[in-house]
């Protein structure tokens, strides 16, 4: 795989990525006194008895000896955190796997947009034709992309077409439902992943409806991973929020389910003006010691390179739609 070349300097990298940390300054230190009423009791002298004569002074006794006074112990060391460690092999193929799952979310997005395009071409009412969902397979050097319509015997295909180099190459269309071709236990498959992630409790940041992606499985029994992202509501804006990753098993149920923030985060990425490169945003991300998959295709959704604020200690990653890549200190 070709490698682009990044965008960002380290210096300039790391100037984008600590403003765009919020800086919170410390409260001021208490002196411990605060809240407490200093008091001074008034001492009276008691009357005294009247005077007896002197008694003989005893001898003196030795004073007891001092016992040693022991030294204060001096107060730990602080324990400073160095620089990270140069990152290891299974933290750079972790990275690669990244970047390759969000290519294959940018070429699913592009491929259901072109096909959904295509298919209102030709079919003015997609909910009177029962369809119900799409699915995106890379087939080749290619793209199939099928839109399904559910029935008692399963899903059936009503809509798919055929993608290579941005052109349609082939088209299947079945308008009447008794002709419609049943999906293969592989589509079916991934059909029923879609299904079961709208029944979980995940909500878009904006909208009613999630984008809905379904990577195919590496197996026929292998599970199946389901992406819900947080569609855009106005152009120049993203969420860099609000999207999840569903791991379906091979018997339907849900394997495990997560989010990639803790807080829908919109950011304005507006188009660079002509032949200008495209600004950087800089991304905070606390749930994760590394940059994900989701990291790169918001690079490739928004046009717009990413410098990620990872790990701890803290790492700093340049992420384009091609590459991750560390930015030394």
């Amino acid at each position: 795989m070709r490698l682009a070349p990044l965008f960002l300097t380290a210096s300039a990298a790391a100037l984008l990525a600590v403003n765009a940390l919020a800086q919170e300054a410390a409260p001021p230190a208490e002196n411990g006194l605060s809240g407490l009423a200093n008091t001074v009791e008034s001492l009276q002298d008691e009357p005294r008895p009247e005077a007896q004569p002197p008694a003989p002074e005893p001898a003196p006794t030795p004073p007891p000896a001092a016992e040693p006074v022991p030294a204060p112990s001096p107060p730990p060391r602080p324990v400073l955190s160095g620089p990270p460690q140069p990152l290891s092999r299974a933290e750079l193929a972790a990275l690669d796997a990244a970047v390759q799952r969000g290519r294959l979310l940018g070429l699913i997005d592009r491929s259901g947009r072109f096909a959904t395009q295509d298919m209102l071409s030709r079919i003015s009412d997609p909910n009177a034709a029962g369809i119900a969902g799409w699915i995106a397979e890379p087939e080749g050097n290619g793209v199939a992309v099928t839109f399904y319509a559910d029935s008692d015997a399963g899903p059936v295909i009503v809509y798919r077409v055929t993608i290579l180099g941005g052109r349609i190459v082939s088209r299947d269309v079945h308008i009447a439902a008794a002709a419609r071709p049943p999906l293969n236990p592989i589509q079916a498959r991934m059909a029923a992943a879609r299904a079961a992630t709208a029944r979980l409790e995940n909500r878009p940041c904006a909208g009613e409806d999630f984008n809905v992606f379904v990577v195919p499985p590496a197996s026929a029994d292998g599970p199946i991973d389901v992406y819900q992202i947080s569609p855009q509501t106005r152009r120049g804006f993203y969420f860099l929020g609000g999207h999840f990753k569903t791991s379906i098993a091979a018997d339907g149920s849900v394997a495990a389910t997560r989010s990639f923030t803790n807080a829908c985060l919109e950011t304005a990425a507006a188009e660079p003006a002509a032949g200008a490169r495209p600004a950087p945003i800089a991304v905070t991300h606390l749930l994760d010691p590394l940059p994900q998959e989701i990291h790169v295709f918001l690079s490739i959704w928004t046009g717009h390179p990413l410098v990620v604020v990872a790990g701890d200690p803290q790492r700093l990653f340049a992420v384009t739609p091609d590459r991750i890549a560390e930015v030394p200190r």
